[in-house]
C-alpha cells in the first residue's frame, strides 16, 4: 500500500452514458454544440465493507477497489435506472439502496439486497411519518448509521427558502420516517463561496446541494456541494455536530474542499470514507464540461483534522501515494511547444496541453498514424503520464461504443535521438477514459504519444490532457 500511487481524475473504466443524451428529451442548451453523446460520472458516495471499497456514482454505476487505486466497473444488479447520486449502507447485515428521482414526475424509492451490488428489491416509497411522500423534493439523497444502529436520510437542496433536510427512518420499515424532518441546512448568503455563478456572482441565489453523512472520532460531519456543479468554483462545504445525527450543527464559514484552476477542478459533490491506516479520504466530483455542462470526471484526496477536527482537503492534480502524500513529480508539459501528425478543424495540438478541460486536441479522421509530440523544452527524468482521452464521435444508437484505445508512448534525447525505452499500450483491453501511467524514469526532453489505429477500431479519438510528470535532471 505504501508504494501505490494514484492522479486525479481517477481511471475509472467502462465509464457510461451521461444522463442528458439519454433522455429523449435531452436540453440542446446545456450541450457545446449538438445533440450528442458522452460519458459521466459524478456525485460519488463510498462503502467500505469487509476489506473492499465500493464507490457508487451517478448514473446507474459502480467501482469496485481491494487496494484503493484500481478500480473495476460492477453493474448494480437492479431493474430500474437509478438517475443521479446514489447512496449505498451497510444496516443490520443487508445494504440499502436509494437515489435522486431521475425525472421530476417519479418517486422517491429505497432498496435492499443482500450484497452491496444487488440484486436489490424494492422496499418502497419514501414516506413521511403521516404516510405520506417525504417533502420537500428528494434530492441527493445520503443514509446514514450511526453507532447505535439507528437509520437516518438527509437529501434536499437550497434555492430560495427550501434547504437540506434530514429525518430518522423506522429500522423495521426504513422507508419510513419516524419524525418531523428537519431543515439542517439552508443558503448562507455571508458565505460568499455559496453564491451561485463562476465568479459567485449571484449573491441572493445558491444552489446547496450534494449531502453526505460522516462520523469520524465522535464528530458528525455533513457536508454538502454549493455554486453550481456547471462552474470551477464549485466546492464542499462541512457542518459539524458533537451531538447528534441531527444537530445542532456548526455552519461552516469558508469551504473544506475548492479548487477552480487546472485539470482538477469544480471539486463538489462527494462523500467520505474511511481509507488505509485509518486514514479518511473525500471522493468528489470534478469538471470536464467539454460535450455537456453536466460531463463531470471523479477525484479523491485525503482529509486532514484541525485540532478542533475542523476538516480539510487539499486538492491534488499531480501523482501523490496512498501513504505518503505527494510523490514530487512536476507536471513538464504545461504550455510547452508541441506539434502533431495532424489536427482537425480547430481542435489544435497546443489544445492538449493547456490544462483546459472542455478544449482537446482531435487528429484528422484520415491520420492513419496520428500523434501528439512535446518538446519539455530541456532534458528531465520522466517517470509518468496522464491521459485524458476524447471522443468525437461516440454514437451508441449507431453502434459507435466507447472502446480501449491502444497508444504508445516514445521519448527523444536533447539532439532529437529516439531512445530504446517505451511505454507499449498497443495490446490495452481497458476503456479507461482517464488513463495514468508510471515506469521507471527516462531522461528525455521530448514525448511522443501515438494512437495506435486497427481495422475494427470506430472510435474517432483525440486528447483533452496529456500530462508528463517527472523531475529536473540533477
Amino acid at each position: 500500500m505504501r508504494e501505490k500511487i494514484f492522479c486525479n481524475p481517477l481511471p475509472l473504466p467502462d465509464l457510461g452514458l451521461g444522463v442528458c443524451c439519454r433522455m429523449a428529451d435531452a436540453d440542446p442548451s446545456m450541450f457545446n454544440g449538438k445533440v450528442r453523446d458522452f460519458r459521466e460520472v459524478s456525485d460519488p458516495e463510498m462503502l467500505y465493507d469487509n476489506g473492499v471499497w465500493y464507490m457508487y456514482p451517478s448514473v446507474s454505476q459502480a467501482f469496485v477497489s481491494k487496494d484503493f487505486v484500481n478500480w473495476e466497473y460492477k453493474k448494480i444488479d437492479i431493474e430500474c435506472d437509478l438517475g443521479y447520486a446514489p447512496s449505498v449502507i451497510k444496516f443490520r447485515n443487508k445494504y440499502l439502496l436509494t437515489s435522486s428521482v431521475l425525472f421530476r414526475e417519479k418517486k422517491t424509492k429505497i432498496f435492499e439486497a443482500p450484497t452491496p451490488l444487488g440484486p436489490f428489491k424494492l422496499i418502497g416509497e419514501m414516506l413521511d411519518m403521516h404516510g405520506n411522500e417525504l417533502l420537500p423534493e428528494y434530492l441527493d439523497p445520503s443514509l446514514f448509521v450511526d453507532d447505535d444502529g439507528k437509520l437516518y436520510v438527509y437529501w434536499g437542496c437550497s434555492p430560495y427558502d427550501i434547504g437540506i433536510f434530514g429525518v430518522e427512518l423506522d429500522p423495521e420499515h426504513p422507508n419510513c420516517a419516524v419524525c418531523e424532518p428537519v431543515k439542517l441546512i439552508e443558503y448562507k448568503r455571508e458565505n460568499t463561496w455559496e453564491h451561485y455563478g463562476e465568479y459567485n456572482e449571484h449573491p441572493d441565489f445558491g444552489w446547496d446541494e450534494g449531502v453526505a453523512m460522516f462520523k469520524h472520532n465522535n464528530i458528525y460531519y455533513l457536508q454538502y456541494a454549493g455554486c453550481g456543479t456547471v462552474f470551477r468554483n464549485y466546492a464542499i462545504g462541512c457542518y459539524m455536530s458533537s451531538e447528534s445525527p441531527l444537530g445542532p450543527f456548526k455552519a461552516p464559514t469558508s469551504p473544506m474542499v475548492q479548487c477552480n484552476h487546472g485539470i482538477v477542478n469544480g471539486t463538489g459533490h462527494g462523500g467520505w470514507v474511511k481509507g488505509p491506516e485509518g486514514s479518511v479520504w473525500q471522493f468528489y466530483t470534478c469538471r470536464i464540461g467539454r460535450v455537456h455542462r453536466y460531463e463531470r470526471r471523479v477525484g479523491m484526496d485525503k482529509v486532514e483534522f484541525a485540532p478542533d477536527g475542523t476538516p480539510h482537503v487539499k486538492v491534488t492534480s499531480t501523482p501523490q501515494f496512498i501513504i505518503g502524500g505527494d510523490a514530487g513529480l512536476l507536471p513538464l508539459s504545461f504550455s510547452k511547444k508541441c506539434k502533431a501528425s495532424s489536427f482537425e478543424d480547430n481542435a489544435l495540438p497546443f489544445l492538449a496541453v493547456d490544462e483546459n478541460t472542455h478544449t482537446c486536441w482531435f487528429p484528422e479522421a484520415e491520420d492513419k498514424t496520428p500523434f501528439l509530440e512535446v518538446d519539455l523544452a530541456e532534458e528531465f527524468s520522466v517517470s509518468a503520464a496522464r491521459m485524458i482521452w476524447a471522443e468525437k464521435n461516440l454514437n451508441v444508437k449507431n453502434n459507435i461504443f466507447p472502446e480501449a484505445i491502444q497508444y504508445r508512448i516514445e521519448f527523444f534525447d536533447k539532439n532529437g535521438k529516439q531512445l530504446d525505452f517505451a511505454v507499449d499500450r498497443s495490446d490495452n483491453r481497458r476503456d479507461l477514459n482517464v488513463d495514468f501511467v508510471t515506469f521507471a524514469p527516462v531522461k528525455a526532453q521530448k514525448v511522443r504519444i501515438s494512437i495506435l489505429k486497427n481495422a475494427a477500431s470506430r472510435i474517432h479519438a483525440g486528447l483533452i490532457d496529456f500530462t508528463v510528470f517527472g523531475t529536473q535532471e540533477k
